[in-house]
């Protein structure tokens, strides 16, 4: 890690939690200089990264998607072996749908809102429940140009990868408000660096940040 960069570091915390769950992430941005970009791995470098590890471990993964609309499913397909582990993917873009297809309880969504650490996990568990897959990544969040009906900034991002072992990683992601695309790359990098480290069954992740191309001098 570059020394003086932020980092995003895992605390590990199990007073919240009724079943084992490895790791849960906070960060949040102070500025444009801490998004996280181009310190981390080109996006289908990570998709890569993470399609190789699933074909080596002989597993499969399956994705729920919400704010980013199918774009992690996307790029995980275009990865070399994508066709040996990736079982497949939900858009569930409404509250109502993430009720209807993936069984999220209209309680949770209600109690927490549709962008929260309780729904993000219940998506994922609703893709073990829904697909043979050994590992689920769920996202979902506000990238658009304002906040949700509910309050929630832009920039709000919760992603979950839970594994059929019962481990796995949530993650809550307070980026900030900045334009849309910038938003959704910088989601789906993290999303695949915590299905990566859930996959691994490791411990919090540690990620170097910097200033994403395009912004700042």
């Amino acid at each position: 890690m570059s020394e003086g960069l932020p980092s995003i570091r895992g605390r590990r915390d199990r007073s919240t939690l009724t079943e084992p769950l490895a790791t849960i992430l906070t960060w949040r941005s102070q500025s444009v200089e801490t998004l996280p970009g181009s310190s981390l791995p080109e996006l289908q470098a990570l998709s890569q990264q993470l399609v190789a590890e699933l074909v080596h471990a002989k597993q499969t993964v399956a994705v729920a998607e919400s704010c980013s609309a199918g774009a992690l499913a996307n790029s995980l397909s275009k990865a070399e072996g994508a066709g040996e582990v990736l079982a497949g993917g939900f858009v569930t873009y409404m509250s109502a749908a993430k009720t209807r297809i993936l069984g999220v309880p209209a309680a949770l969504i209600e109690t927490h809102s549709a962008v929260s650490r309780p729904v993000a996990r219940a998506m994922a568990e609703g893709v073990l429940a829904r697909t043979a897959a050994d590992l689920a990544l769920a996202i979902t969040g506000v990238t658009g140009p304002v906040p949700d009906d509910r309050g929630n900034p832009r920039g709000r991002i919760h992603i979950a990868a839970v594994t059929r072992t019962g481990g796995g990683i949530e993650c809550h992601c307070e980026f900030g408000a900045f334009p849309p695309a910038v938003l959704l790359d910088a989601a789906l990098r993290i999303a695949l660096v915590v299905g990566s480290e859930a996959l691994k069954g490791s411990g919090p992740i540690q990620a170097s940040l910097a200033k994403p191309k395009g912004f700042g001098r």
